[in-house]
């Protein structure tokens, strides 16, 4: 038995048991505890993005950096694999 089907067993809810909303509520028929916790939810939500936005702007240098010596090295391989082939062509010349 998976972890999931436990939870299912322990619990007796089954996804198609789940219900549904068939008609759409009017704010005011919301009840206040739901509400709040929506907004913390959608505060907690841009608290983390904001994090992220931050994180992004102070990890840029060194993305940057790194990008950059990634495509320097990716050229010198390539340099060095034609520099190999030329040599292979001349010394088959000789």
């Amino acid at each position: 038995m998976t972890n999931a089907h436990a939870h299912f067993a322990l619990t007796d809810v089954r996804p198609e048991t789940i219900p549904v909303l068939t008609k759409a509520l009017s704010p005011e028929e919301i009840p206040k505890a739901i509400l709040a916790a929506l907004d913390a939810r959608q505060a907690e939500r841009a608290t983390i993005l904001g994090l992220s936005h931050e994180l992004m702007l102070s990890l840029r240098p060194e993305l940057d950096r790194m990008a950059v010596e990634l495509a320097q090295r990716s050229v010198e391989g390539m340099w060095a694999k034609r520099a190999e082939i030329y040599k292979t062509i001349s010394q088959s010349a000789i």
